[in-house]
């Protein structure tokens, strides 16, 4: 039986050149969310796969107290490509484990803020497969979160569900309100939850800032 205590986190981060705009905004909120998730009951590892041309990995299995994210924007946007062998990396890993040692959940996260142009390897039809086939498995959770597009759309190409895809503005107080509604829903999920997003949720990850003010 897997360890019903233990949650393996993968996150997928564009660092594409158009995050420059957001970048600090960014590591700041996932690095919080980071810590957070640390302070939570329960086992947690971090992979962290960034990608813009080329795809990195850049931690694997960490402590989340014990990742930083180093986030230079660059290139063009190989979402598919990243996604796809991220997650296929991933569950070949965890399934390499011994199964007392295998995580129960896991659960993977794609941040980007645009469309994919540079992808080799994978189309949408070959990620959407591989996620639906990991999503038949007890215990996967995906979720997608897109600046300046329609997230839900993108994400259903790719076989996520609209209550696991989320669209977000590139102002602080927008990057703020989504890393934390992922935090709460990756939260939930590691308690045994159903977790999602809300149409508030939604609403908070774009609303203009000033519309607070009045």
């Amino acid at each position: 039986m897997a360890d019903t205590d233990y949650t393996a986190l993968l996150i997928v981060l564009d660092r594409s050149g158009s995050m420059s705009g957001i970048r600090d905004d960014m590591v700041d909120a996932l690095e919080q969310m980071l810590r957070d998730q640390a302070a939570q009951p329960g086992m947690l590892t971090v992979d962290l796969v960034t990608f813009d041309d080329v795809v990195e990995h850049t931690h694997v299995s960490a402590a989340p107290e014990d990742v930083r994210i180093r986030l230079e924007p660059r290139g063009g946007t190989a979402l598919y490509d990243a996604v796809g062998s991220s997650i296929n990396g991933f569950a070949a890993r965890l399934d390499a484990l011994p199964e007392h040692a295998r995580p129960a959940t896991a659960q993977v996260v794609v941040v980007t803020d645009g469309f994919d142009n540079r992808s080799l390897e994978y189309t949408p039809g070959t990620v959407r497969r591989l996620i639906e086939r990991q999503r038949e498995r007890a215990g996967w959770d995906v979720v997608f979160l897109g600046a300046d597009q329609d997230a839900v759309l993108a994400a259903a190409d790719l076989g996520i569900g609209a209550d696991r895809s989320m669209t977000f503005s590139r102002g602080a107080h927008n990057i703020d309100s989504m890393v934390g509604t992922m935090s709460r829903h990756i939260s939930t999920v590691r308690a045994g939850g159903t977790g999602g997003f809300t149409d508030a949720d939604r609403e908070a990850a774009v609303e203009n800032e000033d519309d607070d003010l009045r």
